[in-house]
């Protein structure tokens, strides 16, 4: 990780107070050992035997708090959204999974053990769709307490149970939560998938005067019981936009989702607003009804053995002209920045194969690790940059000579005078980009600025001895 780089890291714990000066000077010794190579192995971080020990045992003291690292985050994140007019908070759920015994996790599919935890990412309101930073983080482990019930006797207990005792809960909570940190002056709406899709979330959010973008069923039924997929197609469609799918591997697919391979696909669109009535399961909303407005995204003539493209969105927003279609359309795509952060989280900084053998390490490692996740995730936006901004406002003249020089032995040239995005491929180069790949990802950017991190080591302990 470069100077800047690292600068911008340690911003992003520089609020953190434990109430113990000891473990604010460990936090600060361990930040920069952890931030220059954030996928290794705790021992390949730390270096030393002492550094490693400190390590576990500031992950094992009860004074260190998911709450209290996230602190110095979620003020920059502030930071970074204030000013703006528009800004996304999306949420989505993720589940963390561990090979091994460890104490009081979850045990999932396959006898692995882990937990889930439940994020709130400030995204960018413009089609940068710039990941601002985590507003809100909530672990939590699923209740086993249906355990011997009947299928009966677990619906009649899931109906009584309180409305914030149920899973679902966690989504109108979370953006009740983050929405107090919103700055004066900016729009913040709330995107969620389609777990989210319930009354209850819906009442939850209007009483609460949020704004949301919702994935929802298209088969859900509206208060004149005709689901909205038909309610809709009642009224002309509007072809939308020629769009690039990506591919989905077998890895990645799911029954859900199937296997699928890039394409461009033509979406169509449909709108109107809906009316919705109090299900029985949705018996603690506050409002018996609430008119949302729906957005149909489809794709009306997929290829042959291809499953259609659809999205059907519930809204608090208006849907009146083809313009606020298309901006209700346009937040939900800001969804899935929140997928490639779960991947600089797992991926880039291998959180999945830490050896802590407690939930509670695990949270305050997961804390922890969420600013340099974000870091990895900012380099994408560095390294897709379009604008002219002189490379110099992010890096030292000294830094685009080494720069320089290092490319040159690759026979690739650095401008003359070069913009951050010119520094940011070079910088990619190093990691095993190629031009004609297209832009570079998170993974590869920061396998280049870990690799020139090293030459500026290399080239600053020479300077120091000479």
């Amino acid at each position: 990780m470069s100077s800047p780089e690292r600068s911008k890291l340690l911003a992003e714990y520089s609020d953190v107070r434990f109430g113990d000066a000891r473990l604010e000077e460990r936090l600060a010794r361990m930040l920069p050992l952890l931030g220059a190579r954030p996928g290794d192995s705790f021992p390949e971080q730390m270096g030393t035997d002492a550094d490693q020990e400190a390590l576990y045992r500031f992950l094992k003291n009860s004074k260190v708090t998911m709450d209290a690292l996230l602190e110095g985050h979620r003020n920059q994140t502030v930071d970074r959204i204030r000013d703006r007019a528009v800004v996304r908070i999306v949420h989505d759920t993720s589940d963390f999974v561990f090979n091994g015994e460890r104490d009081g996790l979850d045990t999932f599919q396959g006898g692995v053990k882990g937990f889930s935890g439940h994020f709130a990412l400030a995204v960018a309101g413009d089609e940068s769709r710039e990941a601002l930073g985590i507003l809100g983080l909530h672990p939590f482990l699923l209740k086993n307490d249906m355990k011997g019930l009947t299928e009966n006797e677990k619906r009649k207990k899931q109906y009584h149970a309180p409305r914030k005792d149920k899973k679902s809960s966690r989504w109108e909570t979370q953006a009740i939560e983050t929405s107090r940190y919103i700055p004066s002056g900016t729009c913040a709406i709330h995107v969620m998938d389609q777990e989210a899709d319930d009354y209850s979330v819906f009442s939850a959010l209007c009483a609460a005067s949020l704004k949301f973008v919702i994935r929802g069923e298209p088969r859900r039924l509206t208060a004149e019981k005709v689901m909205v997929r038909e309610l809709l197609a009642a009224q002309p469609a509007t072809l939308f936009r020629e769009v690039e799918i990506s591919s989905r591997s077998k890895v990645q697919a799911t029954k859900q989702h199937p296997r699928r391979k890039t394409r461009i696909a033509q979406l169509s669109v449909r709108a109107s607003v809906v009316k919705l009535n109090k299900s029985v399961m949705g018996r603690d909303a506050e409002f018996d009804s609430l008119s949302l407005g729906a957005v149909h995204v489809f794709e009306a003539s997929p290829p042959p053995g291809e499953a259609p493209i659809e999205w059907m969105l519930f809204t608090s927003e208006p849907v009146e002209s083809l313009a606020q279609v298309e901006a209700v359309i346009d937040h939900y795509r800001a969804r899935w920045v929140i997928e490639e952060y779960f991947k600089a989280l797992k991926t880039g900084c291998a959180f999945q194969k830490r050896q802590l053998c407690s939930y509670e390490g695990l949270v305050r490692a997961l804390a922890l690790f969420i600013p340099m996740a974000w870091t990895l995730l900012a380099l994408r936006s560095l390294g897709r940059e379009t604008t002219s901004r002189a490379a110099t406002e992010v890096f030292s003249n000294d830094q685009l000579r080494l720069l320089r020089a290092i490319l040159e032995k690759r026979r690739r040239m650095l401008p003359v005078s070069p913009t951050v995005r010119d520094a940011m491929l070079g910088i990619a180069a190093l990691g095993g980009h190629i031009k004609n790949n297209g832009d570079p990802g998170w993974q590869v950017l920061g396998r280049g600025m870990r690799r020139f991190s090293e030459f500026e080591e290399g080239w600053n302990l020479r300077c120091d001895q000479s």
